[in-house]
């Protein structure tokens, strides 16, 4: 068997092998995108719109939209950096800031990420954190 046949076979393997890795990573990335954000609270019940009812236009509540479940996901990632004496351009670098398509929404994310990072005074509690963000987040979002 030549060279030349031996590294021909060897390109072609290679190539299928990158196509391959490179197919795997967009289909992981689609259904990663496809996935609900989770929000997870142990006192749902007290904050405006999560509880029984909120998604009735009567009860004068708004539902906790995906965009608010991920500002209070960056404001939380903000209390943590903080916390932990990290560097602010590392927390917006996160996934979650850094990878967003729109400039309006990653603009935003990073206001909500520098309010929280350096809010002044003592650090909130869960529910009170929570409470604010959806707040914030309801006033200056757009309505679903």
């Amino acid at each position: 068997m030549s060279v030349f046949l031996r590294w021909g076979i060897f390109g072609i393997l290679g190539f299928a092998g990158l196509m391959y890795a490179y197919n795997a990573s967009k289909q992981m990335a689609q259904r990663r995108q496809s996935q609900p954000v989770p929000v997870a609270s142990a006192d749902a019940k007290a904050i405006p719109g999560t509880g029984a009812g909120a998604d009735t236009p009567e009860s004068g509540n708004e539902a906790v939209t995906p965009a608010c479940a991920e500002e209070l996901q960056v404001a939380e990632s903000a209390m943590k950096a903080r916390h932990d004496n990290e560097p602010l351009d590392r927390l917006l670098r996160n996934q979650t800031i850094a990878f967003q398509s729109d400039p309006k929404r990653r603009e935003r994310l990073e206001t909500v990420a520098r309010k929280w990072f350096g809010w002044a005074g003592a650090e909130p509690g869960a529910a009170t954190l929570r409470e604010a963000v959806l707040r914030d987040c309801w006033k200056f979002s757009p309505a679903p």
